[in-house]
């Protein structure tokens, strides 16, 4: 490594964490403690840094008027970004982790594991050869102990923060789907309805729909006889589970289930064109309600939608890995695990109530 790229890391380092250890810093970037100790020596010599035993801090301003040394013509932190997909949910939490990276001077890397286990997990690999500061993750499948991912996530000594992903193990942005079921159970109950079929596709959202759904109805005091269907879908895209819903909709029929909660909005898509071929109407003879507001105000019958902040979890993550990046040289950030839970919100549309009643 060239003198000058050593400088430039060690004005980075100091500039993100405010100080440095010799040891700490010549471990981290591979190069020999004597070597770090010359090139602080150096730079102290500019002016660019303070020296103190065992390492340096970054300068700070003492006459009045004189301007803060600032670094700006680089990122501070590099951070690494892998979501399973670009082409639905996922891009709002995205463009909010590109409004946080640019408001905080970082660099933001995206990958994309279509799903797959082992291609999240070689991306991984690459991002930590590659030095980057701290991972964002929204993991393909279960992060469980023993697995690559798992692994590997446990052992670097970077920020790690999972995406719309809960762990006890690292820390955490996601959206309350909990509550965003609540809310959906609640709408259709004030509304009169005592029987809510339940609908979702396989997921890493749908266990949270499938318990509150379950608590709610308890809580609520509703029949339980309502049809509950959790499906795999085999290729992502509106119309693909014609089948299974065809069936939901004549059980919904069989039990006079007249309120159904349904992940994803694609799929409730489906059931509002079934339903008006059936000649069931909506929301007349079925209210729906459809989780994730990707899609639902285009349905034929605009759809009443439980919204994730996807944005401002995209937004939080950043931040929190920043947070914790520059926590690292002992500022006031707790040093205790985070997980960061954001509410999603009700939208009402004509598929619950009437055009005149919506929001």
């Amino acid at each position: 490594m060239l003198s000058g790229e050593r400088h430039e890391k060690i004005l980075r380092e100091l500039e993100l964490r405010g100080t440095l250890t010799v040891n700490d810093f010549a471990e981290k970037s591979g190069q020999s403690t004597m070597t770090i100790r010359r090139d602080l020596t150096q730079l102290a010599a500019q002016g660019l840094l303070r020296r103190v035993h065992g390492g340096a801090v970054r300068m700070v301003v003492e006459r009045p008027g004189e301007a803060i040394h600032r670094r700006t013509r680089q990122p501070l932190a590099t951070l690494g970004l892998i979501v399973p997909t670009t082409g639905y949910y996922f891009p709002e939490v995205i463009r909010g982790a590109e409004a946080a990276a640019r408001a905080l001077n970082a660099r933001l890397i995206l990958g994309v594991s279509n799903y797959s286990a082992d291609d999240e997990f070689r991306q991984l690999q690459r991002m930590v050869a590659n030095s980057v500061d701290g991972i964002l993750l929204a993991t393909a499948g279960p992060l469980e102990p023993g697995s690559p991912t798992f692994d590997l996530l446990s052992g670097v000594r970077i920020p790690v923060v999972l995406v719309e992903r809960s762990s006890r193990v690292f820390e955490s942005v996601m959206s309350d789907h909990s509550y965003g079921a609540e809310l959906a159970m609640e709408h259709l109950a004030s509304l009169g309805h005592r029987r809510i079929g339940l609908a979702i596709a396989s997921s890493a959202t749908a266990p949270w729909l499938r318990e509150s759904h379950e608590r709610m109805v308890a809580k609520l005091g509703l029949e339980t006889d309502a049809p509950i269907m959790e499906y795999v879908r085999s290729v992502v895209g509106a119309g693909n589970n014609q089948t299974e819903f065809a069936k939901f909709l004549k059980d919904c029929r069989r039990t006079n289930t007249r309120a159904a909660l349904v992940l994803p909005d694609e799929e409730a898509i489906t059931l509002v064109n079934l339903a008006e071929e059936s000649g069931v109407d909506v929301p007349e003879d079925l209210a729906i309600v459809a989780y994730d507001d990707e899609v639902a105000d285009l349905a034929p019958v605009p759809l009443t939608s439980i919204s994730p902040p996807k944005r401002d979890v995209g937004y939080a993550a950043v931040t929190m890995c920043m947070e914790r990046l520059t926590g690292m040289a002992g500022s006031a950030v707790s040093p205790a695990l985070r997980r960061v839970s954001l509410a999603p919100k009700l939208i009402i549309r004509e598929s619950t109530v009437t055009g005149e009643d919506s929001e």
